[in-house]
Parts: C-alpha cells; sequence; structure tokens
C-alpha cells in the first residue's frame, strides 16, 4: 500500500516511517506540513491510508482530512497524536482510527488490520462535508435526495439542509452510477429510492416530488426520454396538485 504520513516534527515522522516499514512492505511518502501534504496527494492519487498528526502550525489535522476527504474519498484517514482530548473530533471527520503517542507497531498492524478488513468488504462509498456549523460528517448515497450542479461544485440536498461540495455534478454521477442515482437534467442528478411522486408537463418534461421535503426537481425533455427509456412507464401515481 501508499502510505503518507504527516506531521511537522522530524522525530515523529521518522519514528512512524520506521515502525511502517517494520509492520510490512509499503510505499511511505513524508510531509512535515499540510500544505506539502496536500501537495502530494494532488501528485499521488493512489495513496491508500494518511497518518495524520492533529496539531500543526499551518493547518489541523482535522482540517487537513477534510480537504483530502473531499478530494478523496476512499483515503483511510488514521489520527496520531498526543492529545486524546481530540478523538470524539477525530471520528466525526470520519478517521478509521486513532492512535495515541508513543504507540508501538503493534499497534501500527492493529490499524493495518483492520483497513485490510475494509478494503475487502463491499465498496464503501461515501462523501465527507462541512455544515455552515462547521461540523463534519459522513454521508452516504442513501442521505442524498438529490444534487444540483453550482458551476464547478455542487449543491447537495439531505434531508434538513443544502450542503455545498468541491465536485462537479458529473463527477457525482460517475461515482454514484451503482446508487440509484440518474442524470434528469445537466444541472440536476437525482436520487429514485427518495421519489415519492412524478408528473408530466408540457414539452414532455416530468417534475419529480421526493418523500419527506417539499422539493420539486423538473427535467430536461431529454432527461424525461432517457428517464422513461430506463424505467419504462412511470409507475408512480401522478398528482397535478404538486
Amino acid at each position: 500500500m501508499k502510505i503518507l504520513i504527516v506531521d511537522d516534527e522530524n522525530l515523529s515522522l521518522m519514528r512512524l516511517n520506521r515502525l511502517l516499514t517494520e509492520a510490512g512492505n509499503h510505499i511511505i511518502l513524508s510531509a512535515k506540513s499540510s500544505s506539502e501534504a496536500i501537495s502530494i496527494l494532488e501528485k499521488n492519487p493512489d495513496i491508500h491510508i494518511a497518518f495524520i498528526d492533529i496539531k500543526m502550525p499551518d493547518m489541523s489535522g482535522i482540517e487537513l482530512a477534510y480537504k483530502i476527504l473531499t478530494k478523496n474519498e476512499s483515503i483511510f484517514i488514521v489520527f496520531q497524536t498526543a492529545y486524546e482530548e481530540y478523538a470524539l473530533e477525530a471520528f466525526k471527520v470520519g478517521a478509521i482510527d486513532y492512535l495515541l503517542k508513543p504507540y508501538t507497531v503493534e499497534d501500527i498492524k492493529r490499524v493495518l488490520d483492520r483497513i485490510d478488513k475494509f478494503r475487502e468488504s463491499k465498496n464503501r462509498i461515501k462523501f465527507m462535508i462541512k455544515t455552515v456549523q462547521g461540523e463534519y460528517r459522513m454521508l452516504s448515497p442513501e442521505d442524498i435526495y438529490y444534487i444540483k450542479a453550482e458551476l464547478k461544485d455542487s449543491l447537495i440536498r439531505i434531508y434538513n439542509d443544502y450542503i455545498y461540495y468541491p465536485l462537479s455534478i458529473s463527477k457525482f454521477e460517475e461515482r454514484l452510477r451503482n446508487y440509484g442515482f440518474f442524470r434528469v437534467h445537466k444541472s440536476y442528478l437525482i436520487n429514485i429510492g427518495k421519489l415519492e411522486k412524478i408528473r408530466r408537463v408540457q414539452q414532455s418534461k416530468l417534475i419529480f416530488k421526493f418523500s419527506g421535503i417539499d422539493d420539486t426537481v423538473t427535467s430536461s425533455k431529454e432527461g424525461a426520454k432517457l428517464f422513461r427509456e430506463r424505467f419504462g412507464e412511470i409507475s408512480f401515481r401522478e398528482n397535478t396538485k404538486f
């Protein structure tokens, strides 16, 4: 596996590098700052794991983890720190483990074994989001009602909020292809599992009503055509009142 380790202390970097080498045959990349870590990640999109120190001068490890997961949600985050009070916040970000310094090679092996088990399980697609309150959450596909294109970014509609996310709607369409999502408009990707009703409107378009929220999404003419070809005759009860 290719592993990134991030720590602003040289001794900590050297020790973690040595322990990871003892734990197995891995490709290890090191960064002394969050900005250096981001640069390494951009050049190495195949990194599997990031071991991140929480307290760093240029950017906290929590914020770095958020930036990493918005670009690549498949990377496993492991926090390694001397401060146990950050554990709850770390797991909210979506970390798979939290190591307190000083840790041993046995601790490293335990973490790597746990990651191997996750990798062997089914695809664990998740999206890391940051709410307007500054809280971090992991979203599953089933949490999403629809996604709207916002220039190069997207707006995610969940039950009680709208979340901006730095990923294009085309990338979302690609990643959610096997999770029941369908592109009904160049600007809209909808979750079929969240639909309650569908109504035909002029120009052969469709309006989609979702269960549990008041929002509706109107398809394009081409999107409606593709939807009918994919799902056949509309099986939802039509209702002209919504």
